[in-house]
């Protein structure tokens, strides 16, 4: 009789645990991160009884989550890839739309609009100060893109301390759930804390939405968390801590750093996961090079209009003056360095001049050069100075070996890009030195104007007489020897340039003299407006406003395709979450249906207990009659 209660109670007690774990199912079904849990019944060990085993009925043997590591992992991986590419399309995004916003290209095309209305009328003041204007609202467009994509690197900054914080923060929780389920295990023998290892899974995806990681499990239950080329971030109970730290050559510029007793260690290079290394991919690839490229572009649009400037004259007769000021190149040494390191731009070579940023290292003989944006290396040899894309690099005599330096040639340019122009009468569009035929000449020759290749050449404007002693050569002031006359070649003298052209005769000349009234002459001032057709930048390649197209492009480019990983890559996660949802997801109808069936068979072994106390008590009955 007693083996009849026994096998009744615990078929109500398997009963029980089917149907609270069915509820918890059932209860949790919205919850992000659970995993469907499941009853494993097994046969209590028979008894044999002479005739044979008689059975003892039914136990858990364990409640398990249906849960995949595979399918988990695979969560992680994608959610990391995917809030990466997030991270770096939204920044993208922010770039490409101040970069469109159509306030810089109009302002580049007002200017030079301007500066053909000057030439229009050499004289006129009204349009002389348009042009003044015009120059100082272009280089307000340049401070401003400049702030603006500042402003974007210290959102950058902001988001990695946040992101820092947070998955600090996520990892200190992991280790104390590492703790609880260790000590679940010891607790149960073994068994699994199923709620606890589905919230230790949430944090670690939480974690992977933040940086890449891998997780190793040990055979005590805990598991190791691994970030970038293996850094150890959650051993255990115990957690490595990360910082925010500034970069050692440039401060503006924070790094993901590992904080241990001997200091910190950067590892932002080894991030490859997650909306740290999205953030920072996005500074590198996209950020970075923007502030570069408007800083060339401001540098080399000062640098060449400055210099065909400097070759005219302005109404007062005076030579031109610089147009355009500018920050130079930025160098910063670290603190151990024994030597110092100037750098400036070559006018002369600004066609290489490129939008990376570099670092020069001394090793006691030789001088290597890397450049950041690709990581190509050269050698430099000697003591400088040296001339190497766009600078020149200037060493002093106390370098020591393991010197290191960062050189940012254009990052702050456009920042103090300025007018140094004041006077609207100081628009120098007059040439210093003009030409002149004689008039008693009776060939059909002519002289150019000139062009002035030597601004600061002493001789500039000395009178000089170009006169033909035979139809095909000539003298330089009548004296001196005879030079062959070819027509339209180039004629050099005193940092000027003309051509003669068509057929002189013996006793022509030609003068090229100071130009003491320059009001109605716009000579300087045509070469001027055409710098804006000539190529100065990516080895003569590109214009002022190709080289801003350029920069549009890019970003554009780099944007667009940000934006399709990204939604190819939500796809992808969307997809990792379906197929771990279709092994570990809780389905309501089939928890509805298996609680009918529970619920039937708890009723059933009521009925073995209700057959076992009726056959009880008609036996008691029996006896007492």
């Amino acid at each position: 009789m007693s083996e009849m209660f026994s096998i009744g109670m615990s078929a109500l007690v398997s009963n029980q645990r089917l149907l609270a774990t069915a509820g918890h199912n059932i209860a949790n079904a919205n919850t992000e991160g659970y995993s469907r849990q499941t009853v494993s019944l097994a046969q209590r060990d028979p008894q044999y009884a002479g005739v044979g085993f008689v059975g003892k009925g039914v136990e858990v043997s364990a409640i398990t989550r249906t849960a995949s590591e595979f399918l988990i992992n695979n969560v992680r991986y994608s959610a990391s890839s995917q809030s990466r590419a997030a991270s770096y399309a939204d920044f993208a995004g922010q770039v490409d739309n101040l970069l469109s916003d159509g306030t810089f290209s109009p302002a580049m095309q007002k200017f030079f609009g301007s500066l053909q209305d000057v030439n229009n009328d050499p004289a006129s003041i009204p349009a002389r100060a348009v042009l003044l204007n015009s120059a100082n609202t272009l280089t307000d467009r340049f401070q401003d893109l400049h702030t603006r994509l500042s402003t974007l690197s210290s959102n950058v900054n902001e988001r990695l301390s946040a992101d820092v914080d947070r998955l600090n923060s996520l990892a200190s929780a992991l280790s104390g759930l590492n703790q609880d389920i260790v000590g679940a295990f010891g607790a149960s023998q073994g068994q699994p804390p199923n709620d606890l290892l589905d919230q230790r899974d949430q944090l670690l995806r939480q974690m992977s939405e933040l940086v890449n990681l891998n997780a190793t499990s040990e055979q005590d239950g805990s598991v190791n968390v691994y970030i970038g080329h293996g850094q150890l971030l959650v051993a255990g109970a115990r957690t490595v801590k990360l910082a925010v730290t500034p970069n050692a050559l440039d401060g503006s510029r924070k790094e993901v750093s590992i904080v241990n007793s001997g200091g910190s260690s950067q590892i932002s290079a080894a991030l490859s996961g997650g909306t740290l290394a999205g953030t920072l991919q996005f500074r590198e690839q996209v950020l970075e090079p923007a502030r570069n490229a408007i800083g060339r572009l401001a540098v080399v649009l000062a640098e060449t209009f400055n210099a065909q400037h400097q070759a005219g004259v302005d109404l007062t007769g005076t030579r031109g003056a610089k147009v355009f000021t500018y920050s130079p190149p930025v160098v910063t040494g670290a603190a151990t360095n024994g030597g110092t390191l100037t750098v400036t731009i070559d006018p002369t070579n600004l066609a290489n001049l490129s939008t990376s940023d570099y670092t020069l290292t001394f090793d006691g003989t030789d001088y290597t050069l890397e450049r950041l944006d690709n990581a190509t290396t050269q050698t430099l040899t000697g003591p400088g100075p040296f001339s190497v894309e766009g600078l020149v690099i200037t060493p002093s005599a106390t370098m020591a070996a393991g010197d290191i330096f960062q050189i940012q040639p254009t990052k702050y340019a456009a920042r103090y890009l300025d007018v140094a122009v004041s006077d609207a009468q100081r628009w120098a569009v007059a040439s210093p030195v003009k030409s002149t035929t004689t008039l008693a000449n009776l060939g059909s020759a002519k002289v150019s104007a000139p062009m002035v290749l030597d601004a600061n050449n002493a001789a500039l404007q000395t009178p000089v007489q170009l006169v033909f002693n035979s139809a095909s050569t000539y003298q330089v002031n009548g004296v001196g020897p005879s030079l062959a006359y070819t027509s339209g070649a180039n004629i050099d003298i005193n940092g000027w340039r003309v051509q003669i052209t068509d057929s002189p005769r013996t006793g022509d000349t030609f003068q090229v003299a100071a130009n003491p009234n320059g009001q109605g002459d716009n000579t300087n001032g045509l070469r001027l407006l055409d710098l804006r057709m000539t190529g100065f930048m990516d080895g003569g390649s590109a214009t002022y406003q190709d080289a801003f197209g350029r920069i549009l492009g890019q970003t554009g480019s780099l944007t667009q395709q940000a934006q399709i990983s990204r939604d190819s890559l939500k796809v992808q996660l969307d997809s990792s979450e379906a197929a771990r949802e279709q092994v570990a997801g809780v389905n309501l109808d089939q928890e509805a249906a298996d609680l009918i069936r529970y619920q039937q068979s708890y009723q059933a072994a009521a009925q073995v207990i209700a057959a076992a106390d009726a056959a009880f008590q008609a036996l008691i009955a029996a006896m007492r009659g």
